[in-house]
């Protein structure tokens, strides 16, 4: 796998397995097939420290679903779910191909089993609070999605926008102080170190947040307390 950038860490850093690494799968993004997913998997668990995680963005796709292809909220979670479903069934026939010991540390989750819980739900009430009453960082998420969505921006009313720019705002608790999931034995796993093919205006928001260098006054709020660390990685 071809490493582009590090963001918010160095190749030492990687190389020594500092980091537990996740990987997001984007239901929108075409990059992520099965041969695709199978390298960040195998890649992941070569350099994680303990183990890997495998997060499949699907309730968060309905957002898309909604605004872009103008479903109803219900039919676009629908749609997520079913997409989802058989992109679960591609990984499970993946992990289910490693060797034993190397599937024991693979966790697969969908959006919901990596949100739920009381701190996210704090740093989300933050992000929104402060992209209502926030001018300048309700400006940076919208053109983030104009960046992300060029082709399509024009045709947004005020109010789409708003509510195509809930699928970044969703995005930042995860990013800017890694995914945490309590796994089986109930104990939390914090994963802080993802891999995704491409960077965009909204990995410089994560990292801006987590270093404090972007809205201080907004990441003072968000109680950040893990470095995380993203690679632009492809596969060739």
């Amino acid at each position: 796998m071809r490493i582009e950038t590090y963001l918010n860490t160095t190749e030492k850093e990687v190389q020594n397995k500092t980091f537990n690494v996740w990987v997001g799968v984007s239901l929108g993004n075409k990059y992520f097939t099965k041969p695709s997913i199978a390298t960040y998997i195998g890649w992941a668990l070569q350099f994680t420290r303990k183990n890997v995680l495998v997060v499949i963005a699907d309730d968060i796709q309905a957002i898309n679903f909604e605004v872009f292809d103008g479903k109803s909220k219900d039919v676009a979670l629908k749609k997520a779910r079913k997409i989802a479903d058989k992109k679960y069934q591609e990984i499970e026939e993946i992990i289910h191909s490693l060797p034993k010991k190397e599937q024991t540390k693979i966790r697969m989750v969908r959006w919901a089993d990596v949100t739920n819980y009381e701190q996210h739900t704090l740093r989300e009430r933050v992000i929104f609070n402060a992209f209502s009453k926030n001018t300048s960082f309700h400006d940076y998420i919208i053109d983030i999605i104009k960046e992300a969505r060029p082709d399509r921006v024009n045709e947004l009313s005020v109010e789409k926008l708003d509510k195509a720019a809930e699928y970044v705002l969703r995005e930042i608790p995860l990013f800017i102080n890694g995914v945490e999931y309590q796994n089986k034995q109930g104990d939390w796993e914090t994963y802080e170190l993802n891999i995704y093919p491409g960077l965009s205006k909204s990995d410089e928001l994560f990292i801006g947040l987590q270093n404090g260098t972007l809205f201080p006054e907004i990441a003072k709020q968000l109680k950040i307390t893990n470095k995380i660390a993203i690679l632009e990685a492809y596969v060739d």
